[in-house]
C-alpha cells in the first residue's frame, strides 16, 4: 500500500507541472477542428477515436481527457525511462510525449540520455539534436511525407527544454 501512494504522489506531482503548461502550449478550443496536420481535434490537443468532427465538448470533458490522457503518458514515460526522474523533468518528458506520441518520446535521444542519467544532455536533446539542429521541431505532411519546419513545435520544444532543465514550471 506504502508504493501505490508514492506513485500517486509521484502523479500527482507531475500532474501539478504538465497540466497547466500542456493547456497553455495547446491552448483549449471546445469545439472540434483540424489541426496544422489536418487531424481532427479538440479541447486541449485530444485526437483519435472520441473526437468527431462537429461535436463541442465541455470544459469538464476537455479537462477530464487532458488529466486522462497525461496520466498514461507520464506512465509510459516512467517505464521507458526507468531511472529516478525530478518531478519537472517527468514532466518536461511528459509534455513531450504528449505532443509527439510514446513511441517518439520513448525512442527519443532524450529518453536515451535520461535512462543514461545525463539530464543536461536528455533535456538539450528534446529542442536539439547532437548537431545543435532543431530537433521535433517539424510537421510531417501525410499525404507527401515532406517535412517543413514549425517555429510553433520549435517555441514548444524550448518551453519543455526548460522545464526539463528546472527553468520554469510554466
Amino acid at each position: 500500500m506504502e508504493n501505490k501512494r508514492a506513485i500517486t504522489g509521484a502523479v500527482v506531482a507531475v500532474l501539478a507541472i504538465a497540466f497547466p503548461l500542456t493547456a497553455q502550449l495547446e491552448g483549449k478550443r471546445n469545439k472540434t477542428y483540424l489541426d496544422i496536420a489536418r487531424i481532427p481535434t479538440a479541447c486541449m490537443g485530444q485526437t483519435g477515436p472520441k473526437v468527431k468532427l462537429g461535436a463541442t465538448y465541455s470544459d469538464e470533458t476537455c479537462n477530464t481527457w487532458l488529466r486522462e490522457e497525461l496520466t498514461d503518458y507520464y506512465s509510459a514515460v516512467a517505464q521507458c525511462i526507468d531511472v529516478p526522474m525530478a518531478p519537472h523533468q517527468a514532466a518536461a518528458l511528459t509534455v513531450f510525449a504528449y505532443n509527439v506520441g510514446t513511441a517518439g518520446a520513448c525512442g527519443s535521444a532524450a529518453a536515451r540520455y535520461a535512462r543514461q542519467g545525463d539530464w543536461p544532455r536528455a533535456c538539450r536533446a528534446i529542442q536539439t539534436n547532437d548537431a545543435g539542429q532543431p530537433a521535433w521541431s517539424y510537421i510531417t505532411d501525410p499525404k507527401t511525407g515532406g517535412k517543413t519546419y514549425s517555429k510553433g513545435l520549435a517555441n514548444r520544444r524550448a518551453r519543455e527544454r526548460a522545464l526539463c532543465e528546472g527553468k520554469s514550471h510554466v
